[in-house]
């Protein structure tokens, strides 16, 4: 009986999404970002029990809350830095070939965005906790 041979997976996909995945900055970028926005939601998900029901997680200019939600809603900070992982790594991956330079850029953003998002999360759980 013959053996079927399959293609690659890799041999799937488009050229443009091979590339980017061949590189290893953009993997040690898209890990660092994944490893950051799960520790966020491990930093959230630790601290959950301790909040009040409501927090505040919106401040005007002059650090007064002006939006107070359930605590449950804090672990929508998370959810935006994935898809902001997403978006910029998807967008990144399609802009290789091109701009090596545009696909690090973006993949740099996504990290970034992931410290705003722990100092955001800080910044609630400090208002919070005291």
């Amino acid at each position: 009986m013959r053996q079927q041979s399959f293609p690659k997976f890799s041999a799937r996909l488009p050229e443009w999404l091979r590339d980017a995945l061949r590189d290893r900055y953009f993997w040690a970028m898209l890990i660092v970002a994944l490893l950051l926005n799960l520790g966020l939601f491990a930093f959230l998900l630790a601290l959950l029990p301790q909040l009040p029901p409501f927090v505040p997680l919106h401040f005007d200019s002059a650090g007064a809350p002006d939006r107070i939600e359930d605590k449950l809603a804090i672990l929508s900070l998370p959810q935006i830095g994935l898809v902001i992982i997403g978006l910029n790594f998807a967008l990144g991956a399609a802009a290789y070939r091109r701009e090596t330079l545009v696909s690090y850029l973006l993949s740099g953003v996504a990290i970034g965005t992931q410290f705003l998002l722990w100092f955001a999360a800080i910044d609630v759980m400090r208002a919070v906790i005291t």
